[in-house]
Protein backbone atom coordinates (compact mmCIF):
# COMPACT_ATOMS: atom_id res chain seq x y z
CA UNK A 1 0.00 0.00 0.00
CA UNK A 2 1.48 3.35 -1.46
CA UNK A 3 1.51 5.87 1.50
CA UNK A 4 0.28 9.78 1.84
CA UNK A 5 0.62 12.57 2.91
CA UNK A 6 -2.33 15.58 3.68
CA UNK A 7 -2.11 18.53 0.76
CA UNK A 8 -5.58 20.06 0.01
CA UNK A 9 -9.11 20.73 1.68
CA UNK A 10 -12.10 21.50 -0.01
CA UNK A 11 -16.08 21.61 0.66
CA UNK A 12 -16.49 23.38 3.63
CA UNK A 13 -19.93 22.71 4.29
CA UNK A 14 -22.70 22.60 7.28
CA UNK A 15 -25.77 21.77 8.51
CA UNK A 16 -27.77 23.06 11.24
CA UNK A 17 -28.88 20.39 13.97
CA UNK A 18 -32.86 20.29 14.05
CA UNK A 19 -32.72 17.59 16.74
CA UNK A 20 -30.23 15.39 18.87
CA UNK A 21 -31.69 14.02 21.89
CA UNK A 22 -32.58 10.18 23.33
CA UNK A 23 -35.35 9.88 20.27
CA UNK A 24 -33.13 11.06 17.36
CA UNK A 25 -31.12 13.09 14.96
CA UNK A 26 -32.07 15.09 12.33
CA UNK A 27 -30.69 18.35 10.41
CA UNK A 28 -31.71 21.20 8.10
CA UNK A 29 -30.31 20.94 4.79
CA UNK A 30 -26.75 21.06 3.70
CA UNK A 31 -25.16 24.74 2.72
CA UNK A 32 -21.92 25.81 1.91
CA UNK A 33 -19.57 28.01 4.12
CA UNK A 34 -17.10 29.32 2.23
CA UNK A 35 -13.91 28.06 0.58
CA UNK A 36 -10.84 27.49 2.51
CA UNK A 37 -7.50 27.67 2.95
CA UNK A 38 -6.47 25.32 5.35
CA UNK A 39 -8.74 22.74 7.96
CA UNK A 40 -6.42 21.63 11.41
CA UNK A 41 -8.27 19.74 14.02
CA UNK A 42 -7.03 18.77 17.70
CA UNK A 43 -8.83 16.58 20.40
CA UNK A 44 -8.40 17.52 23.73
CA UNK A 45 -7.46 14.59 25.44
CA UNK A 46 -6.82 14.49 29.56
CA UNK A 47 -5.03 11.50 31.39
CA UNK A 48 -4.11 11.07 34.88
CA UNK A 49 -2.30 8.12 36.91
CA UNK A 50 -4.03 7.18 40.23
CA UNK A 51 -1.46 5.54 42.51
CA UNK A 52 -1.41 2.61 45.09
CA UNK A 53 0.89 1.06 47.12
CA UNK A 54 3.55 3.53 45.72
CA UNK A 55 2.57 2.18 42.10
CA UNK A 56 0.52 3.77 39.53
CA UNK A 57 -2.56 0.93 39.17
CA UNK A 58 -5.28 2.79 37.57
CA UNK A 59 -4.91 4.98 34.68
CA UNK A 60 -7.78 7.49 34.02
CA UNK A 61 -8.56 9.32 30.74
CA UNK A 62 -10.86 11.61 29.15
CA UNK A 63 -11.71 12.03 25.78
CA UNK A 64 -12.65 16.13 25.80
CA UNK A 65 -13.62 18.57 22.36
CA UNK A 66 -12.28 18.78 19.32
CA UNK A 67 -11.18 22.16 17.79
CA UNK A 68 -11.67 22.21 14.03
CA UNK A 69 -10.01 25.72 12.90
CA UNK A 70 -10.97 26.38 9.26
CA UNK A 71 -8.98 29.13 7.17
CA UNK A 72 -11.35 31.48 5.14
CA UNK A 73 -11.84 34.19 2.58
CA UNK A 74 -13.73 37.34 3.96
CA UNK A 75 -16.81 35.98 4.99
CA UNK A 76 -20.30 37.05 3.45
CA UNK A 77 -22.18 38.88 5.87
CA UNK A 78 -24.88 36.01 5.69
CA UNK A 79 -22.17 33.65 6.80
CA UNK A 80 -20.90 35.30 9.51
CA UNK A 81 -23.91 36.08 10.94
CA UNK A 82 -24.66 32.52 11.00
CA UNK A 83 -21.58 31.80 12.60
CA UNK A 84 -21.69 34.25 15.26
CA UNK A 85 -25.67 34.43 16.22
CA UNK A 86 -25.80 37.87 14.68
CA UNK A 87 -28.80 38.88 12.46
CA UNK A 88 -29.42 40.15 8.89
CA UNK A 89 -31.08 43.06 8.43
CA UNK A 90 -33.89 41.68 5.57
CA UNK A 91 -33.71 45.39 3.74
CA UNK A 92 -30.60 46.47 3.71
CA UNK A 93 -28.37 43.37 4.31
CA UNK A 94 -26.86 44.71 7.29
CA UNK A 95 -25.05 42.40 9.60
CA UNK A 96 -25.81 43.15 13.64
CA UNK A 97 -23.96 41.22 16.11
CA UNK A 98 -25.96 39.53 19.03
CA UNK A 99 -26.04 37.46 22.11
CA UNK A 100 -23.78 34.32 21.52
CA UNK A 101 -24.58 31.74 18.95
CA UNK A 102 -25.94 28.78 20.43
CA UNK A 103 -26.79 26.80 17.41
CA UNK A 104 -25.36 23.70 17.11
CA UNK A 105 -24.33 22.55 13.52
CA UNK A 106 -22.97 18.88 11.67
CA UNK A 107 -19.98 20.62 9.79
CA UNK A 108 -18.34 18.69 6.50
CA UNK A 109 -14.97 18.80 4.65
CA UNK A 110 -12.50 16.82 2.71
CA UNK A 111 -8.54 16.66 3.19
CA UNK A 112 -6.76 16.00 -0.49
CA UNK A 113 -3.74 13.52 -0.09
CA UNK A 114 -1.03 13.67 -2.29
CA UNK A 115 -1.84 10.51 -4.49
CA UNK A 116 -4.38 12.72 -5.30
CA UNK A 117 -7.53 10.67 -3.39
CA UNK A 118 -9.84 12.39 -0.56
CA UNK A 119 -10.73 11.82 2.97
CA UNK A 120 -14.05 12.61 3.30
CA UNK A 121 -15.57 14.25 7.00
CA UNK A 122 -18.88 14.63 8.64
CA UNK A 123 -18.69 16.08 12.27
CA UNK A 124 -21.84 15.40 13.82
CA UNK A 125 -22.29 17.95 16.50
CA UNK A 126 -20.46 20.94 17.80
CA UNK A 127 -20.64 24.77 17.86
CA UNK A 128 -18.86 27.54 15.97
CA UNK A 129 -17.44 29.44 18.67
CA UNK A 130 -15.75 33.29 18.86
CA UNK A 131 -16.09 36.20 16.79
CA UNK A 132 -13.41 35.65 13.79
CA UNK A 133 -10.96 38.69 13.59
CA UNK A 134 -11.04 41.37 10.67
CA UNK A 135 -7.30 42.74 10.27
CA UNK A 136 -6.45 44.83 7.69
CA UNK A 137 -3.25 46.62 6.70
CA UNK A 138 -3.44 50.10 4.22
CA UNK A 139 -2.86 49.17 0.70
CA UNK A 140 1.01 49.34 -0.34
CA UNK A 141 3.57 47.38 -2.82
CA UNK A 142 3.11 44.25 -0.79
CA UNK A 143 1.34 41.37 -2.03
CA UNK A 144 0.20 40.66 1.83
CA UNK A 145 -3.41 39.99 2.65
CA UNK A 146 -5.60 39.28 5.26
CA UNK A 147 -8.15 36.13 5.81
CA UNK A 148 -10.33 34.95 9.16
CA UNK A 149 -10.24 32.02 10.70
CA UNK A 150 -13.39 30.01 11.63
CA UNK A 151 -13.47 27.65 14.90
CA UNK A 152 -16.10 24.80 15.42
CA UNK A 153 -15.48 23.01 18.91
CA UNK A 154 -17.52 19.35 18.34
CA UNK A 155 -17.97 16.54 20.60
CA UNK A 156 -20.10 13.60 20.86
CA UNK A 157 -23.87 13.42 19.81
CA UNK A 158 -26.75 13.04 22.55
CA UNK A 159 -28.87 10.57 20.31
CA UNK A 160 -27.21 6.85 20.87
CA UNK A 161 -27.13 5.42 17.17
CA UNK A 162 -28.42 1.53 17.42
CA UNK A 163 -25.16 -0.43 17.67
CA UNK A 164 -22.24 2.12 17.92
CA UNK A 165 -23.89 4.42 20.31
CA UNK A 166 -23.08 8.37 20.93
CA UNK A 167 -20.91 9.51 18.14
CA UNK A 168 -18.32 12.31 17.32
CA UNK A 169 -17.74 11.80 13.89
CA UNK A 170 -18.37 10.13 10.06
CA UNK A 171 -15.01 9.78 8.17
CA UNK A 172 -13.97 7.72 4.69
CA UNK A 173 -11.17 7.68 3.20
CA UNK A 174 -11.38 6.70 -1.04
CA UNK A 175 -8.27 4.78 -0.80
CA UNK A 176 -10.60 2.06 0.81
CA UNK A 177 -12.05 2.04 -2.19
CA UNK A 178 -15.58 0.70 -0.56
CA UNK A 179 -18.12 4.04 -1.05
CA UNK A 180 -19.63 5.78 -4.07
CA UNK A 181 -18.32 9.01 -2.65
CA UNK A 182 -19.87 11.91 -5.20
CA UNK A 183 -23.28 12.18 -2.98
CA UNK A 184 -21.14 12.44 0.26
CA UNK A 185 -22.02 15.91 1.07
CA UNK A 186 -25.66 15.82 0.07
CA UNK A 187 -26.86 15.35 3.76
CA UNK A 188 -25.01 14.92 7.03
CA UNK A 189 -23.78 11.81 6.91
CA UNK A 190 -24.65 9.43 10.07
CA UNK A 191 -24.43 5.72 11.20
CA UNK A 192 -28.01 5.34 10.21
CA UNK A 193 -27.66 6.18 6.64
CA UNK A 194 -24.34 5.92 5.74
CA UNK A 195 -24.84 1.94 3.74
CA UNK A 196 -26.18 3.78 1.25
CA UNK A 197 -22.81 4.92 -0.24
CA UNK A 198 -21.67 1.43 -0.33
CA UNK A 199 -20.19 0.03 -3.44
CA UNK A 200 -22.20 -2.40 -5.83
CA UNK A 201 -20.78 -5.87 -4.71
CA UNK A 202 -17.54 -6.42 -7.43
CA UNK A 203 -16.90 -9.50 -8.59
CA UNK A 204 -14.28 -8.87 -11.06
CA UNK A 205 -12.06 -6.01 -11.91
CA UNK A 206 -9.17 -5.66 -14.79
CA UNK A 207 -7.01 -2.14 -16.51
CA UNK A 208 -5.93 -2.04 -19.94
CA UNK A 209 -3.58 -1.03 -20.81
CA UNK A 210 -1.09 -2.29 -18.02
CA UNK A 211 1.71 -0.21 -19.12
CA UNK A 212 1.72 3.09 -20.92
CA UNK A 213 3.60 6.33 -21.65
CA UNK A 214 3.22 9.39 -21.51
CA UNK A 215 4.47 13.03 -22.46
CA UNK A 216 4.84 15.36 -19.49
CA UNK A 217 1.59 17.82 -19.83
CA UNK A 218 -0.21 15.44 -21.79
CA UNK A 219 -2.55 12.93 -20.68
CA UNK A 220 -3.37 8.80 -21.33
CA UNK A 221 -6.74 6.87 -20.84
CA UNK A 222 -6.68 3.92 -18.75
CA UNK A 223 -10.23 1.83 -18.87
CA UNK A 224 -11.49 -0.20 -16.36
CA UNK A 225 -12.87 -3.04 -16.90
CA UNK A 226 -15.61 -4.09 -13.81
CA UNK A 227 -18.11 -6.56 -13.09
CA UNK A 228 -21.00 -6.27 -12.62
CA UNK A 229 -21.06 -3.21 -15.53
CA UNK A 230 -21.76 0.50 -13.36
CA UNK A 231 -20.23 -0.10 -10.40
CA UNK A 232 -18.11 2.53 -8.94
CA UNK A 233 -14.11 2.25 -9.79
CA UNK A 234 -11.88 4.81 -7.85
CA UNK A 235 -8.60 6.01 -9.08
CA UNK A 236 -5.42 6.69 -7.48
CA UNK A 237 -1.67 7.63 -8.28
CA UNK A 238 0.99 6.24 -5.79
CA UNK A 239 2.93 9.02 -7.35
CA UNK A 240 0.86 12.07 -7.35
CA UNK A 241 3.98 14.36 -8.42
CA UNK A 242 4.85 12.33 -11.38
CA UNK A 243 1.24 11.46 -12.22
CA UNK A 244 -2.08 12.15 -11.62
CA UNK A 245 -5.41 10.43 -12.71
CA UNK A 246 -9.42 11.79 -12.68
CA UNK A 247 -12.09 8.93 -13.86
CA UNK A 248 -8.90 6.84 -15.77
CA UNK A 249 -7.34 9.94 -17.82
CA UNK A 250 -3.89 10.21 -16.53
CA UNK A 251 -1.80 13.33 -17.19
CA UNK A 252 2.30 13.50 -16.68
CA UNK A 253 3.49 16.14 -14.18
CA UNK A 254 7.05 15.40 -14.24
CA UNK A 255 9.34 12.63 -15.64
CA UNK A 256 10.15 9.42 -13.61
CA UNK A 257 7.33 6.18 -12.80
CA UNK A 258 3.58 5.86 -11.16
CA UNK A 259 1.44 3.39 -10.56
CA UNK A 260 -2.36 4.10 -11.46
CA UNK A 261 -4.79 1.83 -9.34
CA UNK A 262 -8.12 1.34 -10.01
CA UNK A 263 -10.58 0.31 -7.01
CA UNK A 264 -13.44 -1.32 -6.79
CA UNK A 265 -15.05 -2.89 -3.63
CA UNK A 266 -12.12 -5.73 -2.63
CA UNK A 267 -11.03 -5.42 -5.87
CA UNK A 268 -7.90 -3.83 -7.61
CA UNK A 269 -5.67 -3.79 -10.26
CA UNK A 270 -2.89 -1.62 -11.88
CA UNK A 271 -1.17 0.08 -14.60
CA UNK A 272 2.39 1.12 -14.73
CA UNK A 273 3.16 4.79 -15.95
CA UNK A 274 6.01 6.35 -17.58
CA UNK A 275 6.12 10.03 -17.65
CA UNK A 276 8.60 11.53 -20.61
CA UNK A 277 9.59 15.15 -20.78
CA UNK A 278 9.73 14.29 -24.96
Amino acid sequence: MKEAEFRGCDSFVCAKITKDDKTGYETAAVTMVAPIASVAKTTEVNSETHYYDNTGLIQIKAVGTDSVTFVVPAMYLTTLAMVTGGYIDPTTGAYMSGEDNEDEYAVGYRIKLTDGSYRYVWRLRGQFSGVPDENSNTESDSIDTNNQEVVYAGTKTVYEFPGVGRRRDIVIDERDGKCDLTDFFAKVRTPENIAELALTSTTALSVSPTTASVAVGETTTITADVTPEGSTVVWSSSNGRVATVADGVVTGVAAGTAVITATSGNFSASAAITVTTE
